[in-house]
């Protein structure tokens, strides 16, 4: 059995019980090939919040952190990418949200996008905020640092595997199956800001850990295990 992280195992051995049986932990894999960084132009901090915006807290947490980072990046903005799904009201209360923390004007909705969208959409971008708890292992994270963009994210599920130390910044949390754990919008402003300062080190470290969870290992591991599989099984004449 794989797992997509060691999260995904404890969560698994926590609801399901323990495997007996032959298992591993394979993270999700990206196409380091497709997904590359491309030089950084001159322009302004710019954030980037990713994947589906289907939970209020996510895009709340990004929106109440923006303020206090454009304290210190008076011209920092935020890309808010993926539709408005977290409500029939999503697209009003989003509104009501910048209008509450007065950054409508540092914050483009980009909305929807497609797998062929994605890269161009990445190297938009200096920082992924991933405010997600208890993610198991995002492609979004993944796809984000192999384009050179380190990660802001909370330290929990299996998103500090993929990123680690180099990567990006984790946002400490709690080990929680009962609720959601949005970051302090102080804490992620810091951690912005702590990334911001060291923003080439850490573009080059997003693109190293990236080349660990390569699309073509993880096709290779998959090959290899259900080639081993087919030797064991009998044969039917």
């Amino acid at each position: 059995m794989f797992f997509q992280s060691a999260f995904c195992k404890v969560s698994a051995d926590r609801f399901y019980g323990e495997r007996h049986g032959p298992w591993e932990v394979l993270h999700n894999p990206v196409d380091t090939q497709r997904f590359v960084p491309a030089e950084r132009p001159d322009r302004p901090l710019t954030l980037l919040l990713g994947g589906n915006q289907y939970q209020r807290y996510r895009l709340e947490a990004a929106l109440a952190a923006l303020p206090l980072v454009r304290e210190e990046r008076p011209d920092a903005r935020l890309f808010i990418a993926g539709a408005l799904s977290f409500s029939a009201e999503a697209v009003q209360q989003t509104a009501e949200l910048l209008e509450r923390f007065g950054v409508a004007d540092a914050v483009e909705l980009v909305g929807a996008y497609t797998q062929a969208e994605a890269p161009a959409l990445m190297r938009r971008a200096d920082v992924l905020v991933h405010t997600k708890y208890n993610d198991p292992c995002p492609t979004v994270v993944l796809e984000a640092m192999a384009c050179g963009v380190p990660v802001v994210h909370s330290a929990s599920g299996g998103t500090p595997e993929l990123v680690g130390d180099d990567g990006g910044v984790g946002i400490p949390a709690p080990l929680d199956w009962e609720r959601d754990h949005p970051p302090a919008p102080e804490q992620l402003a810091e951690a912005v800001l702590a990334v911001a300062a060291d923003l080439p080190a850490y573009a080059a470290g997003a693109r190293a850990r990236s080349l660990r969870f390569d699309a073509k290992a993880w096709i290779d591991r998959h090959h290899t295990v259900f080639t081993e599989l087919s030797r064991r099984m009998p044969r039917v004449s």
